[in-house]
């Protein structure tokens, strides 16, 4: 656990992933231009920054407009049915604007070669500024957020490859007050909690590492009505709530520790196979009612843009 995935260079995307960018570049335009005028430090950190590029492939027989596969003879020059474009990911957008400091975390050396070569390329200007960090998000953000003051403002963004991210890093984060965060969770974490409660001691640990509680086991699972037709003893007999039901239980987990957790998340789905992968969720440490009827009025503007995108 806390161990990242080690991929050099850029990591494959969907369509999903042009949604997930989308929603973070949004938001650091409006962030940025809030921020603009006020003498405070503005700090971006991405906690999983990899190599600055997303690769995306795309099915080339489909019709994104009518959502029908096009003739064969329509296909591009290759002939193959599919195809690939490179994006700039989350760390690159972000130097997009102005920022006082930069953090990029990464654990893979080859990510952060190659996102230095690309900062050094396309924003110059920006490299004195940027922070490139090798190691552990979950030990390196506690390095970062103790450094940042209340007279800082951050915008991080959590994007994990896999189940990497602890909570006690969310419980680091959440205690400091100037925090504006975007995570995207990994829902790839409810099929590790099994319809029937039979859940492996492994797989147990790691999902009370990541929800920061035992309780789940208790919260997650119904006693079954159903009676057994052996007229045992049913009282072992669980049934898994529903999925919906399962979301809203980790965003109040969220909200155990974090003082505004907005209740609009986008569900980014597997295009192919239109299975949801994560759930991209705002949460911030400022307490401001104000400041936070703000971040919610602009979450649920960007989030409802993603239908356009």
């Amino acid at each position: 656990m806390g161990k990242q995935t080690n991929k050099s260079g850029s990591h494959f995307g969907g369509e999903w992933t042009i949604q997930k960018l989308h929603i973070i570049e949004e938001y650091l335009k409006a962030y940025a231009t809030v921020l603009k005028n006020q003498k405070i430090k503005k700090i971006y950190v991405d906690g999983f920054a990899g190599s600055g590029t997303t690769e995306l492939k795309h099915d080339n027989r489909k019709n994104r407009d009518n959502n029908t596969y096009i003739q064969q003879s329509m296909l591009d020059e290759s002939n193959n049915s599919t195809s690939s474009k490179t994006v700039q990911g989350s760390a690159l957008l972000s130097l997009k604007y102005d920022f006082d400091e930069y953090y990029f975390v990464e654990l893979d050396q080859n990510r952060i070669s190659d996102l230095k070569n690309a900062i050094k390329l396309q924003f110059p200007q920006k490299y004195s500024k940027v922070h490139f960090i090798a190691g552990d998000s979950n030990v390196k953000i506690l390095e970062i957020v103790s450094k940042i003051t209340v007279y800082d403002r951050c915008l991080m963004f959590l994007d994990p490859y896999a189940l990497e991210l602890n909570w006690k890093t969310l419980e680091a984060i959440s205690k400091c007050c100037v925090v504006d965060l975007w995570y995207l969770f990994p829902l790839s974490l409810i099929r590790l909690i099994e319809k029937q409660r039979k859940i492996s001691e492994s797989n147990k640990h790691i999902v009370s590492s990541i929800l920061g509680t035992e309780e789940w086991l208790d919260e997650l699972f119904v006693k079954s009505e159903q009676i057994n037709i052996f007229d045992e003893d049913n009282d072992d007999i669980y049934g898994r709530i529903d999925y919906e039901s399962i979301l809203d239980y980790i965003k109040s987990r969220f909200a155990t520790i974090f003082p505004y957790v907005s209740p609009e998340t986008k569900i980014l789905r597997n295009e192919e196979k239109n299975s949801p992968m994560f759930m991209l969720c705002f949460m911030m440490t400022n307490t401001s009612q104000r400041a936070q009827q703000l971040a919610s009025t602009l979450v649920k503007s960007i989030i409802k843009s993603t239908e356009k995108v």
